[in-house]
């Protein structure tokens, strides 16, 4: 599978947990044992996936403009 927006692939089955393990966890692991995150976009949820695998979290917040992203992605 494809997500497209705006004509640009923007990810892919086959290689997007890569992609977001490597987006996510060294900026987790920076920091001690990070409690809150705000993810900014994300809309198909794999940043947040991510991000809920930190034992310290305890609150996560996504912020996604695109509410037609939202719809399209938990269908997938």
């Amino acid at each position: 599978r494809l997500l497209f927006l705006d004509g640009t692939i923007q990810s892919m089955s086959l290689s997007e947990n890569i992609y977001h393990e490597a987006l996510v966890h060294p900026a987790m692991f920076a920091h001690p044992a990070p409690k809150q995150v705000a993810i900014l976009g994300g809309g198909e949820g794999a940043t947040l996936r991510e991000v809920l695998k930190h034992k310290t979290l305890e609150r996560a917040t996504m912020i996604e403009l695109d509410a037609e992203l939202v719809q399209i992605s938990r269908k997938f």
